[in-house]
């Protein structure tokens, strides 16, 4: 491990270099979403900001808790693809008009991440949860010119990107585009004993299926 790694508690995943994004993929059922936000807790040093296309503001921030992350409004922050109208509550949340507006994403999550560098919270964990949503408002080419640039944008600032894909509502090709653009990969399924995952395009890791627990502490 290089120091400054972005590292994972309690989940069999290797540190992970400063700049990088993994496509997550799995099916729901197999823990993959709660997969998915347990790799954006960080340490007291790192922020988090999610993009949510197919939940509201509300429940993502629930979501976070529940994986182990802090939650404060100098740390946490949503962009909301999907609310209407929450109010009070504990993070930085901005909204657009919906997952079709990838233009209006990109520019919310830019000055998200401004306003927190400006605080001096440089380290920053981002989730877009999900592309799977995003593909079924816009085509393949839109989608992936998104993920492109955003992969972009968190490798030019040293963060960590998770970008989430149910490979049981997409083709084999769809997730193999997807993920040409991320620069490694964590696949999750359903094994014997619960779910697996195993990681691909890491310095580190095996690549071996492997057991891990959805829930905070699991092993």
């Amino acid at each position: 491990m290089s120091e400054g790694d972005y590292t994972f508690a309690d989940l069999p995943v290797p540190p992970i270099r400063p700049g990088t994004s993994v496509l997550l993929s799995g099916p729901t059922h197999a823990g993959t979403r709660q997969l998915a936000f347990r790799l954006l807790v960080g340490g007291d040093d790192e922020g988090t900001i999610v993009i949510t296309t197919n939940a509201r503001a509300r429940r993502v921030i629930e979501d976070c808790r529940t994986a182990g992350l802090t939650v404060g409004p100098d740390r946490t922050a949503v962009v909301d693809c999907v609310g209407d109208g929450d109010d009070d509550l504990p993070a930085r949340v901005v909204g657009v008009s919906g997952p079709a507006d990838l233009t209006g994403v990109g520019m919310r999550y830019s000055k998200l991440y401004r306003t927190f560098h400006e605080a001096g919270l440089d380290r920053v964990r981002t989730g877009v949860c999900s592309v799977s949503t995003l593909l079924s408002f816009s085509d393949l080419q839109t989608v992936s010119r998104f993920v492109h640039t955003m992969v972009g944008r968190i490798d030019s600032v040293d963060g960590f990107g998770v970008f989430l894909i149910d490979p049981e509502t997409q083709d084999a090709r769809t997730v193999s585009t997807v993920g040409q653009f991320c620069g490694a990969r964590i696949e999750v399924r359903d094994g014997d004993a619960g779910p697996e995952l195993r990681t691909r395009g890491l310095a580190t890791g095996n690549g071996d299926w492997t057991p891990f627990d959805p829930r905070p502490g699991g092993p």
